[in-house]
């Protein structure tokens, strides 16, 4: 079995982060705004007779990183916070199970599906909200900082917090989204594959989300205990993506005026790549297995 290391992801350069005042100009994206692109077509020559099933586990070795609270009473664009602290605990940190040393959430994909042979898109819209202080993406019944969306097609993005929040969106989609408009929904397509950083640029740092945008429909978290299936596979080779975000951050970004961090760019997500080979009518078992010597380096 082979395995390949990359340090998949993009470091963010620095970026003005735009003010609510500047913010309110903005309003509902134009038309113009908007890709013109359509959701790729898939499925065109599927045949779910002439295809296999991928089983897998991602499990964790060695240390468990420990997750810490932070207490945040003022950010760059909230001079009230005081009165009412925020608090989150370190993002991306990784849930292991306690028994099986299961990594919980881990994303694995496929790379190398001609689209015609995709089975047909079966995720649930995502949408992203700000509710309770945090960023999260709302996928069907599962709610994380994680979602998948067929390439050409639509997010949905609400404000659900009395705060003002403005969506960032950096890597394969930029854009900027003001939500001044309290449980007010906008839409935005995204027409590149590829996965889409998302932070707030009103002040809350800590936020940070990701978008995978695909041609295909073969994404899947891990469950609890680390497992993962891929369904309706058409039989070939492969290559199978394992995807961990990272929790270190390489680099803070400061308000001139009050010296408050405003931004963080975190140190790149990493992937471990399989090569499979699927045959019909048969069930593939693989395992990932992570350390955290895999997040040292580039900014530790």
């Amino acid at each position: 079995m082979v395995y390949i290391w990359v340090m998949h992801g993009r470091i963010l350069r620095s970026a003005v982060l735009i003010l609510p005042l500047l913010a309110g100009c903005a309003g509902q994206p134009s038309h113009a705004d908007e890709p013109e692109e359509q959701e790729i077509a898939l499925a065109q020559s599927f045949g779910p007779h002439a295809t296999g099933t991928i089983h897998g586990h991602v499990i964790w070795d060695g240390p468990v990183p420990v997750a810490e609270e932070t207490l945040v009473r003022a950010i760059a664009f909230n001079p009230t916070l005081h009165r009412n602290p925020a608090r989150f605990r370190t993002p991306h940190v990784p849930r292991v199970h306690a028994r099986n040393r299961g990594v919980e959430n881990a994303v694995v994909y496929l790379r190398g599906i001609d689209p015609a042979r995709s089975r047909p898109w079966h995720h649930a819209g995502a949408r992203v909200e700000f509710r309770d202080r945090e960023l999260v993406i709302q996928q069907g019944d599962r709610v994380g900082n994680i979602g998948f969306v067929r390439q050409g097609s639509a997010i949905e993005i609400v404000n659900r917090d009395v705060e003002y929040h403005n969506l960032h969106g950096r890597g394969a989609a930029f854009f900027a989204q003001p939500l001044l408009k309290h449980h007010h929904v906008h839409e935005r397509k995204l027409a590149d594959a590829g996965v889409v950083d998302l932070t707030c640029g009103a002040g809350y740092y800590w936020m940070h989300a990701h978008l995978f945008v695909a041609e295909h429909p073969y994404f899947v978290q891990t469950d609890a205990a680390g497992r993962f299936t891929l369904e309706g596979v058409p039989a070939g080779t492969y290559e199978l993506v394992c995807w961990l975000p990272s929790w270190h951050v390489v680099r803070k970004q400061f308000d001139p005026e009050t010296g408050i961090v405003a931004r963080l760019t975190w140190v790149a997500a990493r992937e471990q790549v399989q090569m499979v080979v699927v045959r019909t009518g048969t069930q593939s078992e693989t395992t990932y297995t992570w350390t955290r010597s895999a997040f040292e380096g580039e900014g530790k």
